[in-house]
């Protein structure tokens, strides 16, 4: 099925050696000692402490670590097969806007300048204050209490729009993309918002919303959806629509999975004498996705970006300096620099705060916006 959907992905796929990957992937030192490294890892995430210990790892180790494999390993198979890879790595580059190693290499850093950028605010109490950005998302989500409160979280950051971004992180009311009121509890219980910390979450957003894949118009059971209403200003795409894409049979989402349970189960990770399922992943997928239906109905999903929020009272030190938000080949904004960014401003500087439950409940929610990636 893979052959009629995706050619150019089914023709690398086929002269790639899973085993062979593995193999190299299994016996390289750099891999084992990042295994190592990441083994060690023992943080205490929802302390600032734990913060400032587990940042320098991530950005001295586990980043460099990833981005050897990616160039040494995956890339030298992918450029190995007598061109069979040619046409693949030919439309991720324009799908993508980047080269595949370019791509989950700025993917990288954008997401570390996320997590360990350095905030320098005073705080609530009138403390002169420095923390990673990890941290103060962290405790910016503390006001959850609850099951409920989480649901109506998550549907509410699912539904800001990009002009509204600033107050939405802020605490602040403003109007969703289902044009409702909300207020999202940022900024509740003496907890400080995350303030600055949400430019380069921004920055992430924006280079997503530069992808060519966007671009892209769906069918789903008749009804067409454009996949840059996502990120677009003024647009949304229905809940139930993304829900019925990513769980139907016949998409390429499951298609994908599909294929990804072959090859684990051709590297013997998965036996039917061990009672698994050979569609174990997909399996997975579906029922999560079915349980979790239901969320989707009357949401209006948008991911929010480019909302020039500003701060004139605090400043933001990113470890992988101001990458491009926009998707180029050059691969020139990626080279590790530290800079120190303080910006003028309007001034949100309300009280915002996050459970690491519900950070990743958050970017596995946006991750099933876009699976259809796949």
């Amino acid at each position: 099925e893979i052959d009629t959907a995706l050619p150019w992905l089914s023709k690398c796929a086929a002269a790639i050696d899973p085993k062979a990957i593995y193999t190299s992937l299994a016996s390289s030192s750099t891999v084992k000692k990042c295994l190592t490294t990441i083994e060690n890892v023992n943080e205490d995430l929802s302390s600032a402490e734990g913060w400032a210990s587990f940042c320098p790892v991530l950005e001295d180790s586990i980043v460099p670590y990833a981005k050897t494999v990616m160039t040494d390993t995956v890339m030298d198979a992918l450029n190995s097969v007598d061109g069979c890879c040619d046409d693949f790595l030919s439309e991720v580059k324009t799908l993508f806007g980047d080269s595949l190693d370019e791509m989950v290499i700025k993917l990288a850093q954008l997401s570390v300048n996320v997590e360990c950028s350095e905030r320098t605010y005073t705080n609530l109490k009138g403390v002169s204050t420095k923390e990673m950005c990890g941290y103060s998302t962290f405790k910016s989500f503390t006001f959850i209490d609850s099951k409920e409160v989480a649901t109506s979280v998550l549907q509410n950051m699912l539904q800001i729009p990009n002009e509204h971004m600033c107050d939405a992180f802020a605490g602040k009311e403003f109007t969703t993309t289902n044009d409702t009121t909300a207020t999202i509890g940022f900024g509740t219980n003496g907890v400080d918002s995350m303030g600055i910390c949400v430019e380069p979450f921004d920055s992430l957003m924006q280079y997503l919303g530069s992808w060519k894949i966007f671009s892209e118009t769906l069918d789903v059971d008749g009804t067409s959806v454009s996949l840059s209403e996502l990120f677009s200003s003024g647009k949304s795409i229905r809940g139930d629509l993304l829900f019925d894409y990513v769980t139907s049979e016949k998409g390429l989402p499951r298609m994908g999975l599909r294929a990804t349970d072959a090859v684990i189960v051709a590297l013997g990770g998965i036996s039917s004498e061990d009672g698994e399922s050979d569609t174990f992943i997909e399996d997975w997928f579906v029922e999560n996705l079915n349980n979790a239906s239901s969320y989707g109905k009357g949401v209006e999903v948008h991911i929010p970006n480019n909302g020039g929020c500003t701060f004139s009272d605090q400043s933001i030190t990113l470890p992988y300096g101001d990458i491009s938000t926009s998707a180029s080949s050059s691969g020139s904004n990626t080279t590790a620099t530290t800079t120190t960014t303080t910006t003028a401003s309007s001034g949100t500087s309300a009280a915002s705060a996050v459970k690491v439950t519900t950070v990743m409940t958050f970017g596995a929610a946006l991750l099933t916006s876009m699976v259809t990636l796949l």
